[in-house]
């Protein structure tokens, strides 16, 4: 049982590893906030990866294999981190005149970057692809067991791979900030923003290739 549930954390952490765009989120929201922004950023996306693993269970991947559920997930990805990406964008360089209000209203804030990495993981094609593929044979082999409940303890060990992975970048980016200068920040923040924006473009072809593959 030890040796599953270690392998289960370090799938969560090399799930949660890769630069995409949570990670990219976490990192933007870290430098302009700090920790709890920038880790609920992460938390909201574990929170749609929850819902995701736990449909799962009741056959949600042979729903998101047709091909019209895979266009509409592609559209919705690309619109929402192009319109992330493009709001942020302009954010860096009002940074300063919002730094005080941002502090003062910090609940806002929180719940504005957990809507915002639950959405982005949501309806992230990326990781989608990961619950239907990897996950899914994680699951399977879980499921053999006679306990489903011992099933589900041992694949939701992934998150606590994930939320330490999350919980790591935040901090290191929380800490990272105090060595920064403003326009070291503010570079940083515009490069994040053109990548989510980069993203969106992507996941907007890849959109147009299924359309046109549709037809």
């Amino acid at each position: 049982m030890f040796p599953l549930m270690i392998s289960s954390i370090v799938l969560g952490l090399s799930i949660a590893a890769p630069v995409g765009p949570i990670n990219i989120e976490i990192v933007k929201r870290g430098l302009l906030y700090g920790f709890w922004p920038a880790f609920l950023v992460g938390l909201g996306g574990m929170s749609s990866d929850l819902i995701l693993m736990a449909a799962m269970f009741f056959g949600l991947s042979q729903v998101l294999g047709f091909i019209w559920v895979k266009i509409t997930l592609m559209g919705l990805g690309c619109l929402i981190l192009l319109y992330s990406g493009y709001a942020n964008f302009f954010t860096s360089f009002e940074r300063d005149q919002r730094d005080e209000n941002d502090q003062r209203n910090l609940p806002h804030v929180g719940w504005r970057s957990y809507a915002t990495g639950m959405t982005i993981a949501g309806t992230n094609p990326m990781n989608l692809l990961f619950w239907i593929s990897i996950y899914g044979s994680v699951l399977s082999s879980s499921l053999q067991q006679d306990n489903h409940l011992y099933a589900f303890f041992t694949s939701s060990l992934v998150f606590v791979g994930i939320g330490l992975w999350n919980a790591n970048l935040a901090l290191t980016v929380h800490f990272g900030r105090t060595l920064m200068n403003a326009v070291a920040m503010r570079i940083i923040c515009i490069i994040a923003s053109c990548v989510l924006m980069g993203f969106g473009g992507y996941f907007g072809y890849q959109c147009i290739l299924l359309v046109l593959k549709a037809l």
